[in-house]
């Protein structure tokens, strides 16, 4: 009688240990498993960092899986919005579009709750907020348009890097004196024409931009007139070259990596380009009449993820953007990219990055500026880049005339 009784109890004791070890194993293998879409466009620059970045990540929250995924553009996106199926993670652009605002507004995003940011400027949270909330993880590096110039040419024709507003003018002047273009501009070209802009409006014109956000059509923009009357005289004295208008930028920059100009002006997006030319390339960030040297805000979206509203994993991606957020992350990204971090805290190895973080403000980005107070009615930034540049150059408009065109658009 007792070995009868002992089979079943055995049997019952096998079986409540197998489903405990079953239980024990299920609960193992149950990670918060997080799929994150990366930058598809630039998924060449970014995957040795966002490799590391993961391995990292995985290391220090062994319970959360990532399914990283280089799935991430502005079409995918839109067609994951229309079909309800966000990744638990995905690259946004923060406020340089109006993109993260509206999935934001229409809930499509979680807002990012309880981290520490006190190492953030307030651009970079300005560049995560909406309605008051954060929504993206925030950018820690910045991408601007620099001077590149030719070594060569600047110790042929006894020039140096000039520390000065007046003595960029003079060097350029100095070049154009001996024969030399002084600066490889593509004139044939929105974008091509406008980094020339981008960077003498920062670097002379901070103040009226910054006016123009606050007050509108209010205001004598004496800097403003000051940055348009710099660019028609450059272009009609031959500073740009004397085919400019008809050069794109492609063109430009062949035009100076031929050494056929002393200086053109680029994005340090392009910097590795450059560096990797052979050519004997320094930098230069633009003085002011301050003599301080200017960089444009434009802080760049290579870190800056969010967190669709319906992830079922919701403490795992925000462990994910408290790590992107970290000093940790930046410094991978940092060493693998050549990126020029917007904090001191980051340390960079590459002596030519140093160069191009060389400056002592950073000014504001026109274009960027204009596209943030535009409206249906009223677009500020096209008007600059299609309209009044090219008629600037073409001397078709003065420089007052320039200003006046900017009010009567911010006055529709």
């Amino acid at each position: 009688m007792r070995r009868k009784v002992f089979i079943p109890l055995v049997m019952a004791m096998l079986c409540l240990l197998t489903a405990c070890g079953s239980k024990e194993k299920e609960g193992q293998d149950q990670k918060a498993s997080l799929t994150i879409w990366g930058d598809a466009d630039n998924q060449a620059v970014l995957e040795p960092a966002f490799t590391k970045i993961n391995e990292k990540f995985s290391e220090e929250n062994p319970d959360i899986k990532i399914n990283y995924q280089y799935s991430g553009s502005l079409d995918s996106i839109n067609v994951a919005l229309q079909s309800d199926s966000l990744p638990d993670l995905f690259w946004v652009q923060g406020n340089k579009s109006t993109k993260m605002a509206e999935m934001a507004k229409n809930g499509y995003l979680l807002p990012i709750e309880d981290q520490n940011y006190d190492r953030f400027t307030d651009e970079a949270l300005e560049y995560g907020t909406v309605d008051g909330k954060i929504y993206c993880s925030l950018p820690s590096f910045i991408s601007f348009v620099t001077f590149y110039y030719n070594k060569d040419i600047f110790d042929e024709a006894g020039v140096k890097v000039p520390t000065t507003w007046e003595e960029f003018v003079k060097v350029s002047e100095t070049l154009k004196e001996k024969n030399v273009t002084p600066i490889a501009l593509g004139g044939n070209g929105d974008f091509d024409r406008y980094w020339y802009i981008q960077a003498t409006a920062a670097s002379l014109s901070t103040n009226d931009i910054e006016s123009i956000m606050e007050n509108g059509a209010q205001g004598d923009w004496e800097e403003l007139a000051d940055v348009f009357d710099n660019f028609q005289k450059f272009s009609e004295d031959g500073m740009f070259g004397k085919d400019f208008i008809s050069t794109d930028g492609n063109g430009a920059k062949l035009q100076f990596t031929n050494g056929q100009a002393a200086m053109t002006v680029d994005g340090t997006w392009n910097s590795k380009s450059y560096f990797e030319s052979g050519m004997n390339i320094g930098t230069f960030n633009l003085p002011g009449k301050d003599g301080k040297k200017y960089a444009q805000s434009g802080p760049n979206n290579m870190n800056t993820y969010a967190i669709s509203k319906k992830t079922k994993h919701p403490q795992a991606a925000m462990k994910y953007i408290e790590f992107l957020n970290s000093k940790e992350a930046q410094q991978i990204i940092a060493d693998e990219t050549g990126e020029v971090p917007m904090y001191k805290d980051i340390e960079i190895q590459d002596e030519k990055v140093k160069m191009l973080g060389d400056f002592d403000e950073v000014g504001s980005n026109i274009y960027n500026k204009f596209s943030q107070i535009a409206t249906e009615t009223s677009k500020p930034q096209d008007l600059l880049l299609t309209s009044i540049l090219p008629d600037l150059m073409q001397n078709k408009i003065d420089s007052k005339q320039a200003v006046d065109l900017l009010k009567e658009e911010l006055e529709k």
